[in-house]
């Protein structure tokens, strides 16, 4: 089949599989379904192969985190260069094997004639000739074999390192680079798929939406390096503080998220709290004086996914709460059983 021809056929079975699935015509669904059908990545075939057999409904969510686990910008070339560079090693290694089967046959074809000859019947003076050669091809054999050894070890430590470059790679772009927790990538593609377990399992889960309190004027007043430390001093307190499965990110600028699975609302605000609570027991010193600037106070809003929910409403009433929290005061936890009950709030 020539390259236009497979091209056609893999198109048609993409655009096949997304009627049949319901799955929305746009070019990112369409790059998924199409390197599912042409095999282009092993992982991915997995997975919807996995999705399918489960009889997964392809919503929204679901299509958006394929694509975007797949396809993301710089791990979708790193990807790419990672499988080129995969290819010519596999070939590199084939083509050595092939040699190698071709000096194993030549040799196994010269044992047969050495045989032969002597069966037949050597002279004392065709012996030490006949020995010589026997002797010279056995090293060759054995030399080209260790030369097979060694690249087989380059091979495998070269996959090694591209398999570690990738992996820093998917690491680093999901990763905030001044508080080294989860970004906002990582923070969505965890809600989508957090959000999807709960809805298969029915399991709870929640989100805590976290602002520091007057950050702005702490910034200006004591300039952006010190608030660069306060943004990593409640960045590690909040990984403290959650379980373990919990995933705390850097939602943007000063404020912060953290998803939890299967987690109630009781729960999720005594995690809130303990946050809470932590931060305001530090002082901020400065590390070249000592001298102490005084302490940090921030307001978090806690919210408990609705079955159907999508992953924009859920926040929406996270960050609601984390408003009201806000415009009672300050340094507190607000609920969404409390923002629907004003009386509840202790100002």
């Amino acid at each position: 089949m020539n390259d236009l021809k497979r091209i056609k056929t893999l198109a048609e079975a993409a655009l096949s599989s997304m009627r049949e699935r319901l799955v929305p015509p746009t070019p990112e669904n369409f790059q998924v379904w199409f390197h599912y059908h042409a095999d282009s990545y092993g992982d991915l075939t997995r997975l919807i192969d996995g999705l399918l057999r489960d009889k997964a409904a392809f919503d929204q969510r679901r299509n958006d985190e394929l694509y975007a686990r797949f396809f993301g910008g710089e791990i979708q070339n790193a990807t790419l260069n990672a499988a080129a560079s995969t290819e010519k090693i596999l070939q590199e290694v084939l083509s050595q094997i092939g040699l190698a089967n071709q000096d194993a046959a030549s040799y196994a074809g010269f044992l047969r004639e050495t045989a032969s000859k002597l069966e037949g019947g050597v002279s004392a003076q065709t012996l030490p000739a006949l020995l010589s050669g026997l002797f010279a091809e056995t090293k060759r054999i054995q030399e080209r074999n260790e030369a097979l050894e060694s690249r087989l070890l380059n091979s495998s430590e070269e996959m090694s390192i591209l398999r570690r470059d990738l992996e820093t790679m998917q690491r680093d772009a999901q990763t905030d680079g001044l508080t080294g927790i989860a970004n906002r990538k990582r923070f969505d593609m965890e809600m989508r798929r957090v959000l999807r377990e709960a809805e298969e399992t029915g399991q709870p889960m929640c989100l805590i939406m976290l602002d520091i309190d007057h950050f702005k004027k702490f910034n200006d007043l004591y300039g952006h390096q010190m608030g660069d430390q306060v943004l990593k001093l409640v960045a590690r307190t909040m990984k403290d503080c959650v379980r373990a499965g919990d995933l705390p990110a850097r939602f943007g600028g000063e404020e912060f998220s953290v998803v939890l699975p299967n987690a109630g609302l009781a729960e999720a605000a005594d995690i809130a709290d303990r946050i809470r609570r932590t931060i305001a027991s530090r002082r901020i010193v400065r590390r070249d004086s000592k001298v102490e600037l005084g302490g940090i106070t921030l307001c978090a809003g806690v919210a408990l996914w609705q079955m159907g929910e999508s992953v924009s409403g859920l926040i929406e009433r996270a960050d609601e709460a984390l408003y009201v929290a806000k415009r009672s005061g300050r340094n507190r936890v607000i609920t969404e059983e409390q923002v629907r009950d004003p009386d509840a709030i202790k100002m």
